[in-house]
């Protein structure tokens, strides 16, 4: 990555910081806990954040990212299978591409759980950067956010979390970003 990308990379995350900043105040955190103490035990949530949060936070992106792949691995899975099966029916090239990409692009079943683990997940990271007092610009949740995602959209998800986190659901990574996977490049 040349300086140039990474300066606009960096500029984009502070930028959203400085949007979300008002939204992320004692009441969110103590929300957000509530919140995802609905689905875990308090033993969990006690042990997550007692020692070694720091490092907790690039945990939790890094399992985001890798739901957020293995969702769409999943859905190529499922295209692969019904493209095979276009063939074996005797269906030419185009029948076999569209039975691919029509089988890939059809929400799934457990496609709603997974992107709102995957959020939770980031959630759960700025919440953990927050109560440690650290820069949100240096949290790796929420800078896999405001690199994927516009920063009204960012807001809308930190939003999201004082709901139930079931709403979370509604914010799917965008195609390219699940298809590399949303950790990784920045290597905080």
């Amino acid at each position: 990555m040349t300086a140039t990308q990474e300066r606009r990379r960096q500029e984009r995350v502070e930028k959203a910081a400085e949007y979300c900043v008002a939204v992320l105040n004692e009441g969110w955190t103590a929300v957000v806990s509530e919140r995802a103490a609905e689905y875990v035990t308090e033993e969990t949530w006690d042990k997550l954040f007692n020692r070694r949060r720091r490092r907790r936070c690039k945990r939790l992106a890094q399992m985001a990212a890798a739901i957020l792949t293995g969702k769409k691995m999943l859905h190529d899975l499922v295209g692969a299978i019904a493209a095979w099966l276009a063939a074996l029916l005797g269906g030419d090239r185009i029948v076999q591409t569209f039975a691919r990409q029509l089988a890939s692009n059809i929400p799934l079943p457990p496609d709603a759980k997974m992107v709102a683990a995957a959020r939770g997940l980031q959630v759960t990271g700025v919440l953990l950067c927050l109560v440690n007092g650290d820069d949100l610009t240096r949290c790796q949740c929420f800078i896999d956010l405001a690199l994927e995602e516009a920063k009204t959209q960012v807001k809308k998800i930190l939003l999201a979390a004082m709901e139930d986190w079931i709403a979370l659901a509604q914010f799917p990574a965008k195609p390219a970003v699940a298809a590399q996977g949303a950790y990784g490049s920045s290597g905080r």
